[in-house]
């Protein structure tokens, strides 16, 4: 049998890692299993005072275990790629991993106080995203979608925590309720 599996890192908000499990359990209609990440410290920039997110990716796909088919790697660092000033997530399009980060989806980031449901509310959807990605979603035109693309926290926000009807249909038919 084959697993979905949800790896934390040790810093990554257990509540938000247990909300994406949940969330990626009931969508894709298959068991999800937990995995405990090594630290992604050594992919830190100085320079840029942020984890390089190619790296966490690959360090994600390496602790793939033998039985999953993907893997979603889930930290409370802030991610980069060289060319933005930071990411959400990461996956490898049709590929077994990806990778959220929780960093910004939390209100503290902004200098707002806490909200623990606008957190696990943002965290279902980006998991959702780059898991899309991995089943070989790209990224959708409809702003209601899942997948459409966030390159700020508003777009999440506005976005839904599903798949519209047309990436639903380029879903493997038996991974989604």
């Amino acid at each position: 049998m084959k697993y979905l599996y949800v790896g934390a890192t040790e810093e990554a908000d257990p509540e938000a890692t247990r909300t994406i499990q949940e969330c990626l359990e009931t969508t894709f209609r298959m068991p999800v299993r937990s995995l405990k990440l090594p630290s992604v410290d050594f992919t830190y920039d100085p320079q840029r005072k942020q984890y390089a997110s190619a790296a966490v990716l690959e360090l994600v796909a390496r602790e793939c275990p033998p039985d999953a088919i993907k893997v979603i790697g889930v930290t409370s660092r802030d991610l980069f790629i060289p060319v933005l000033t930071f990411v959400f997530g990461l996956a490898q399009l049709s590929g077994r991993a990806g990778v959220v980060s929780i960093a910004r989806l939390r209100q503290e980031f902004y200098g707002l106080p806490p909200n623990p449901e606008v957190l696990l509310s943002r965290a279902r959807k980006e998991a959702l995203h780059e898991a899309g990605h991995t089943f070989g979603l790209v990224h959708c035109a409809n702003a209601a979608c899942a997948m459409s693309l966030s390159t700020g926290i508003q777009q999440i926000d506005r976005k839904g925590a599903a798949f519209c009807p047309v990436c639903t249909a380029r879903l493997p038919k038996d991974r989604l309720i």
